[in-house]
């Protein structure tokens, strides 16, 4: 049902997709699977009509298409989850699932009641019960991510894209997504499913192709192919087999924490992290994981209790506190709260240690080189170079 014939796609210093050529059969569940910045986002981008190739052509359903913008692929039936989420903030839960799908009265009143019932209906499907008046922005991210499924799903797509659409959802979410793709598959839709999860990969996909390097490596049926191989394909080498022996933390206690309140949002959380040591803070949406770390971090601090850090009492009133003891903060949404997007790859990483690259009024150029090349190499993040625009980077990249 879909042919890509010869991608290739060139962005400023990369070279995204190189020769990419494979098929997807009608109602099947394909998963493309690769590393960081294998090329799998900006190839499902061409496919549902965001970029257009530089050489290559697309084939849906026997038909030569050539999207211009992603209008146009909708309009063919093909819908994409965004692995960056593509909701409008300050509109409602209904609002953003029917955008420009609105039942209307007239050219300028929507039929409310109505949007709200469908709404309802569609939150349903994936075992949702919000208020469909209530505002996006003020939704977890993983909230956020079922409204996105949502919102492609009322488009009665044929060709359904689905971008790391379990990234941030809980293992119960998860197994109601894999019904719904299920369901979707069983009454005829096929699926582009991509992921750095093989375990769901080998669970839920009748096909698996892999890239690496913006290049084609195999399509292979999923029964013909194991996760081991699967991994082989995707790094180019052998990965040795290690078994995790249980390690018994036996450094001092770094963090102590005590009785961690805040009206609303969690409750009496107490722990504690040695050196050496990860503890895991694990529940569902809405159970307080986020909010817990934020307050130990200062942003906002909790109502009561206490936290100490290798054994001194401290309080952060905001997180800047937080970062002058040492403690540093990954978010789960890097969009708002981690990136600045429009800015470069060196200046993103090197704008938390400014104080210890200035000299008086001036920043030591040639030390943050240094440092942003350590963290660059070390994290192996796939740049052209530092000034690279990190809105212009792979998902995976960019965390």
């Amino acid at each position: 049902m879909l042919k890509i014939n010869g991608i290739s796609k060139r962005f400023p210093g990369v070279q995204a997709l190189q020769d990419v050529t494979f098929e997807v059969q009608e109602q099947s569940i394909h998963a493309v699977i690769g590393e960081n910045g294998a090329g799998k986002s900006t190839l499902m981008q061409i496919i549902a009509g965001v970029h257009q190739p530089d050489a290559g052509t697309l084939q849906f359903h026997g038909e030569t298409v050539k999207f211009t913008d992603p209008s146009e692929a909708q309009a063919k039936g093909i819908a994409i989850v965004y692995q960056e989420l593509n909701l409008a903030p300050n509109l409602s839960i209904a609002e953003n699932i029917y955008l420009g799908l609105e039942p209307r009265r007239s050219s300028f009143f929507l039929e409310r009641q109505k949007l709200r019932t469908a709404t309802v209906s569609a939150l349903r499907q994936l075992g949702l019960h919000h208020d469909p008046d209530i505002i996006v922005q003020t939704l977890t991210l993983a909230q956020q991510q079922l409204i996105e499924i949502c919102k492609s799903l009322v488009r009665n797509p044929r060709l359904l894209i689905l971008d790391e659409p379990t990234s941030s959802l809980s293992e119960s979410e998860s197994a109601i997504l894999f019904r719904v793709i299920a369901d979707l598959k069983a009454n005829g839709v096929s699926i582009l499913y991509i992921s750095h999860r093989l375990p769901e990969v080998f669970l839920l996909c009748d096909t698996i192709t892999v890239l690496r390097d913006g290049r084609h490596v195999r399509t292979v049926a999923r029964s013909a192919t194991t996760e081991a191989e699967a991994v082989r394909f995707m790094v180019g080498r052998e990965l040795l087999a290690f078994q995790r022996r249980p390690v018994e933390p036996k450094g001092d206690v770094i963090l102590r924490v005590n009785d961690l309140s805040k009206k609303g949002q969690y409750e009496g959380v107490s722990f504690e992290l040695r050196a050496g040591e990860i503890v895991a803070m694990a529940g569902l949406i809405g159970a307080g994981r986020s909010e817990t770390a934020l307050g130990i971090f200062g942003s906002p601090p909790p109502d009561r209790g206490d936290v100490l850090l290798r054994g001194s009492k401290v309080h952060f009133r905001e997180p800047k506190d937080a970062v002058m003891a040492g403690i540093a903060y990954v978010p789960e949404d890097r969009k708002m709260m981690g990136l600045v997007l429009s800015g470069g790859v060196g200046t993103n990483i090197s704008s938390a240690a400014l104080r210890s690259l200035a000299r008086g009024p001036f920043v030591d150029q040639m030390a943050e080189n240094r440092l942003i090349g350590k963290y660059v190499s070390r994290l192996r993040v796939r740049t052209p170079s530092f000034q690279q625009r990190t809105g212009l980077l792979s998902g995976g990249n960019q965390q």
